[in-house]
């Protein structure tokens, strides 16, 4: 399998490019660089995507659809929107995007017109593999940055999400449309309250110890 790891910010992949395997070629593609590592367990294809979703979906579209890529990963900081831990590792069970609303024409609040439910599901395998024992959590995904207490009720009280971020939906869309399993594995930065901004800037300096593991884990757990 051609593995294509999606990640925005450098502190979010930097930690990950020595496990990664030799880098082969760089890529600009759109504004965007793709960096094609090859190991002893085959191809990965880092795209270095920036922040929001709608990097996000390029990224992962031209992913799919250049490199061929089968399989699409995602590592990033998230808020917590329950009382999961600062810095806990969590799994993405599946996601929604809490900013499409097209209830005006009788959709369900976060369904996209072409699709037919309002979640998104992660790959399953990977939640009874790589991922075993690591808390399993919903993701609201939206071009906001999260940081006070009624937007966060509002998301908890619309889809019962335990955690967001900026850039989940849209890779979860395009894999939907595009029929190609995700996995994505997010590392709590902040509380998505008042104080969310300065708890992420704190965060993007932590180490992210085990999560490194069980990314490249999941990168080479792959058949």
């Amino acid at each position: 399998m051609r593995v294509g790891f999606v990640v925005a910010m450098e502190s979010e992949y930097a930690p990950f490019l020595s496990g990664l395997g030799v880098a082969a070629k760089t890529d600009f593609v759109a504004g965007t660089e793709y960096v094609t590592y090859v190991s002893f367990v085959g191809i990965t294809i880092l795209a270095k995507c920036g922040i929001g979703e709608i990097a996000a979906a390029s990224a992962t579209s031209i992913l799919i659809g250049k490199y061929g890529c089968d399989y699409i990963v995602n590592f990033g900081l998230v808020g917590s929107l329950d009382d999961t831990k600062l810095h806990s590792l969590v799994a993405v069970k599946d996601v929604v995007h809490y900013d499409c609303d097209l209830t005006a024409f009788g959709q369900p609040l976060g369904m996209p017109a072409d699709m037919k439910s309002v979640y998104f599901p992660a790959d399953d395998r990977a939640l009874k593999g790589a991922l075993k024992g690591i808390p399993a959590v919903r993701l609201a995904s939206g071009d906001k940055f999260i940081s006070d207490s009624e937007r966060k009720d509002w998301i908890v009280k619309n889809f019962a999400a335990n955690v967001c971020d900026m850039e989940g939906a849209g890779i979860a869309l395009v894999c939907a449309r595009a029929r190609i399993p995700f996995s994505m594995i997010k590392l709590i930065s902040d509380g998505a309250d008042e104080g969310a901004v300065q708890t992420f800037e704190a965060s993007k300096q932590q180490a992210f110890g085990s999560a490194v593991e069980i990314v490249l884990k999941l990168l080479s757990d792959r058949d």
